[in-house]
């Protein structure tokens, strides 16, 4: 079956003259409020992707067994910099942290990775489409590098308009939820670094002057 949307892409095309049709781009968009506060600095790296969503093309699914690309309709960027970056924003918003970063500085006690495990849209039925997205987060120790929490999470949210545009409003839903999830689990750890780093610094430096 052909998506009326792209049927309509199709006869423009046409109508054009065989004109290619125009690429069209889509991002998620975190719908939370601004919130300040917080004292916790945390540095969020770079996600990974799976080599089978690891593309800007948006990928979607008829059967369990087999996912397509859409031509020309893709995200903005890849996504595991498309997620990273709705990460870092809820991050931002959520009111628990006083600066998210990209790179290590000395008063960030842990460091957030993860990767992207699926984000596609899921054809169940002619009438009923999901947006479907599965992410692997982790937090480990800035200092010694180890690991502090590690969740996995799998989410969906219908389509309310079975186009491109309708998918990414429905993974920003199911991204929102994963950022609920998340997030206070996260403070809490980084917190808890915080202090253990704050009660360590006093111990090193008596060691160091002896």
């Amino acid at each position: 079956m052909m998506r009326p949307w792209i049927c309509a892409l199709v006869l423009a095309t046409a109508a054009c003259g065989g004109k290619p049709p125009e690429i069209r781009y889509y991002t998620l968009a975190p719908s939370a409020p601004a919130t300040p506060g917080g004292e916790a600095v945390i540095v969020l790296e770079s996600l990974n992707t799976d080599p089978a969503y690891d593309d800007d093309r948006i990928v979607y699914r008829t059967t369990p067994f087999r996912f397509d690309y859409y031509q020309y309709q893709r995200w903005s960027s890849a996504p595991g910099v498309m997620v990273g970056n709705y990460l870092e924003q809820a991050l931002e918003r959520s009111g628990k942290f006083r600066a998210v970063v990209r790179e290590l500085t000395p008063d960030a006690p842990v460091l957030l990775s993860g990767r992207v495990l699926a984000i596609e849209e899921v054809d169940q039925s002619k009438t009923a489409w999901l947006g479907r997205i599965v992410l692997e987060l982790r937090l480990t120790d800035a200092r010694s590098g180890a690991a502090l929490w590690t969740r996995q999470l799998e989410e969906t949210e219908p389509l309310k308009a079975q186009t491109p545009e309708g998918l990414a409003a429905a993974l920003s839903i199911a991204m929102g939820r994963v950022a609920a999830q998340t997030i206070p689990e996260i403070a809490a750890v980084s917190e808890k670094q915080a202090r253990a780093h704050a009660e360590e610094a006093p111990a090193s430096a008596a060691r160091a002057s002896r």
